[in-house]
């Protein structure tokens, strides 16, 4: 009896930690470590507008960093709100970089151009390094680095506006 009661106890524990490491592992963030987990990743991109840029330039001020593709509908979905918040907020960065793997930078510059979305720092990551370096597990992922270049919130999926808010307030406070 009493070996019965040890047994149902140490499964009831492996249980429950399980379930926690795998809500951990899968929640919003990914098993991230926010506040310091991340630092803003260490890439030099082509810009569509033309010329190169490393977003290591961004560290001092808060950014936001979108991974997208032309093909993914959630990240069609969210590009008018996270297009519209940057031309409001001049006090966050907003890189939007295209994993359009294959696909030209003309292909990017026609979708928005179409779309009429335009975005001062637009970049092309044909070679998914973004992905690569950051662990991205789907598309669209949107993550938000503090002034000091730490990840401190990230969201994969078609970000909402409480959402957007939420995050930038974490990274301009």
């Amino acid at each position: 009896m009493k070996k019965k009661k040890i047994n149902i106890s140490a499964l009831v524990i492996l249980l429950i930690a399980g379930f926690l490491l795998g809500w951990f592992l899968l929640a919003p963030g990914g098993g991230s470590k926010p506040g310091g987990g991340s630092d803003v990743p260490n890439v030099t991109l082509p810009r569509l507008g033309g010329g190169e840029v490393n977003l290591s330039r961004f560290v001092g001020k808060p950014l936001v960093l979108n991974l997208w593709a032309t093909w993914c509908p959630p990240c069609r979905q969210e590009m008018p709100l996270l297009t519209k918040t940057a031309a409001e907020r001049k006090d966050v960065v907003f890189v939007f970089a295209a994993q359009d793997r294959g696909n030209s930078a003309a292909l990017v510059r026609q979708y928005l151009d179409q779309t009429g979305l335009v975005q001062e720092w637009a970049l092309l990551d044909s070679q998914n390094v973004l992905q690569q370096k950051l662990k991205t597990t789907g598309l669209p992922t949107t993550y938000f680095f503090d002034r000091k270049g730490r990840l401190v919130a990230k969201h994969v999926g078609a970000i909402t506006p409480e959402i957007l808010q939420k995050s930038l307030e974490l990274i301009t406070k």
